[in-house]
């Protein structure tokens, strides 16, 4: 699969996640919901930056090295807030729910951009067969991701 449609695929994921622990209003439920998020955020965004954002530093092209800087910077503030979520207590807390709204605004921010703005880098220095096999390093990356 083409990497843009293998994080296409992640991001519709995350996104149905996030929005389901939001949406919640059960401790127990958001709890196991958020769980599955956090794993599949971290395993996305580890191998996002090995096979994405490191190839797009490489090409030497200006906008395409601040495209990768700005995607790991994302990533690293995402961790933050993550990292915080994980060691709150109380899931149906205020603050915790603040939390939880405030990383899916973030995630929705991430991704419209890197879908309208590194998608079409991606597909402009990269060939189709240089793309599968991002895809398929993508996921092969992905399963080495401890969570």
């Amino acid at each position: 699969m083409e990497i843009t449609k293998a994080l296409h695929t992640d991001h519709m994921e995350l996104k149905k996640l996030i929005k389901a622990v939001n949406k919640s209003e059960d401790g127990e439920e958001r709890r196991r919901l958020f769980t599955q998020f956090a794993e599949l955020l971290t395993k996305h965004s580890k191998a996002e930056e090995k096979v994405v954002y490191d190839a797009l530093i490489a090409t030497g092209e200006e906008e395409e090295e601040e495209a990768g800087h700005e995607g790991y910077t994302e990533h690293m503030l995402a961790d933050t807030l993550l990292a915080k979520l994980k060691a709150g207590a109380d899931p149906m807390s205020p603050e915790w729910s603040a939390e939880a709204k405030v990383m899916m605004e973030i995630l929705e921010h991430h991704i419209k951009e890197e879908e309208d703005e590194i998608f079409a880098q991606v597909k402009e220095d990269f060939d189709t067969s240089e793309r599968k096999e991002m895809g398929d390093a993508f996921e092969a990356q992905k399963e080495m991701v401890k969570a």
